[in-house]
């Protein structure tokens, strides 16, 4: 298979090593004459361990060969890699000039006599690959996207000083098609990375956007974490601690990792929510704002106190809300408790019920018999518009909307037909669960008109 990769910069050049690593013959198109000519003595621009010297290394054994032109080329190759410069000095924005530019080439340059997939490589705004694949269909209205060309998400996940060790040693392989059913581009993408795959390297193939925001939320996470601990040291100057310390026994705490990645409609219980505020509050007594932490917690406020309006805004008729009731699976803060306190279920069935709502509850660990009802407010318990049901089909039964709240195990087993028959549901409609847990899928619910957060 042979390989073309457009951009001789430090994404480009580090691809095109490591594809040579990987047995490739590969063309490297340097528009860039001066660079060009570095490169082709074996000179990289980028200072990178192992970089010059698998550069050289590939030159001696004739398997790099280079170019500044992309329309005479790329027909004698089987994947286009693009990794040419988007980024802006200080600048919010990306300049796409020259991407859009080497597309317009590519795209005048294609063939309908064999397919050719064009992978993205280059850091790039959420939505340009849709931009890319809508230019070159009306560019090039003769061909068939599937057929003979994709255009391939494939963000790069380098750190720099160890661009090459992460390319070769992935630690995931992120492939966004615009068709995830695409036979050809997923065949392709596993040829072009066969040795990570003989190395079981997870491969996640999604589509455009999402490939997209994973690179940027994955940059965004780890920067907030680095941000975070800088915090955390200068809290550790105030008190007169060690940070490596602390920084040890937070790394390892397990829940630190996929387990951390869980939609909720807020954080609750007494723990998070208190120790973050005591925390917060003991920096600011020693004149220091933690400014991530302090909008941590406003963030969360602000997500609890949406959930009203969003319930409102669905359930909402020319009649406003009035005798209009919903359904709430789940009040602990999480399950295999019973712990309310600070529970975001709490919060919005307050709010609902000010709005004059009916609210019908059901939690496993709630029953009317329960020594637990009196954990919940008092307030609560005497408004004769909450209800407090045994189960959640009493709870559905004639509610306008059902919002789960808690992910309890329960709620996965549930008849969710018998739920939508007794719903109230306004004429050719289905009734609507809103799930903050993102429990199921609107595969799993076809009798629902189903809302979740992201899916």
């Amino acid at each position: 298979m042979k390989v073309a990769v457009i951009g001789g910069g430090y994404v480009g050049l580090t691809s095109a090593v490591c594809y040579c690593e990987f047995g490739f013959d590969v063309l490297l198109i340097e528009k860039d004459k001066d660079r060009l000519e570095l490169l082709k003595k074996g000179i990289s621009a980028s200072s990178e361990i192992g970089l010059e010297s698998g550069l050289r290394k590939h030159i001696k054994n004739g398997v790099i060969h280079f170019s500044e032109t992309i329309e005479d080329n790329i027909n004698d190759v089987d994947a286009i890699v693009i990794s040419v410069a988007t980024t802006t000095p200080n600048g919010p924005d990306s300049d796409l000039t020259f991407l859009h530019e080497v597309i317009q080439e590519i795209a005048m340059s294609l063939t309908a006599d064999k397919y050719i997939g064009i992978f993205i490589k280059t850091s790039i705004p959420v939505g340009t690959c849709t931009i890319i694949a809508n230019n070159i269909r009306f560019m090039r209205p003769d061909l068939t996207p599937g057929k003979h060309y994709d255009i391939i998400a494939n963000p790069s996940f380098l750190r720099e000083g160890s661009a090459i060790h992460d390319f070769i040693n992935s630690n995931r392989v992120l492939v966004g098609l615009e068709n995830e059913n695409s036979k050809e581009a997923k065949k392709l993408t596993l040829n072009l990375y066969a040795s990570l795959v003989n190395l079981g390297v997870p491969f996640i193939f999604t589509n455009f956007e999402s490939a997209e925001l994973i690179r940027a939320a994955t940059i965004a996470f780890i920067t907030t974490k680095m941000t975070f601990i800088n915090e955390i040291a200068e809290l550790c100057d105030r008190v007169g601690e060690n940070v490596n310390t602390v920084i040890r026994g937070i790394a390892l705490d397990q829940g630190i990792g996929y387990k951390a990645f869980q939609i909720t409609p807020g954080f609750g219980g007494t723990s998070y929510p208190r120790t973050i505020r005591i925390l917060a509050n003991t920096a600011n007594n020693l004149g220091l704002d933690l400014n991530i932490l302090n909008s941590v917690i406003s963030a969360n406020t602000k997500r609890i106190s949406s959930i009203k309006g969003r319930i409102i805004n669905i359930i909402q008729d020319n009649e406003g809300i009035i005798n209009k009731k919903v359904a709430i699976f789940g009040l602990s803060f999480k399950p295999l408790t019973s712990d309310i306190r600070e529970s975001a279920s709490i919060f919005v069935i307050r709010d609902l019920l000010s709005e004059g709502l009916d609210v019908s509850v059901y939690d496993p660990a709630y029953g009317l018999k329960s020594k637990e009802i009196k954990k919940i407010p008092q307030e609560i318990l005497e408004n004769e518009k909450f209800h407090l049901e045994e189960s959640a089909y009493d709870a559905a039964n004639q509610s306008d909307i059902v919002v789960i709240m808690t992910n309890w195990a329960e709620f996965m087993t549930l008849d969710f037909k018998k739920i939508s028959e007794l719903m109230n549901k306004k004429q050719n409609e289905k009734p609507v669960i809103l799930d903050y847990r993102n429990m199921f899928s609107k595969t799993d619910l076809p009798d629902f008109e189903y809302i979740s957060q992201g899916c």
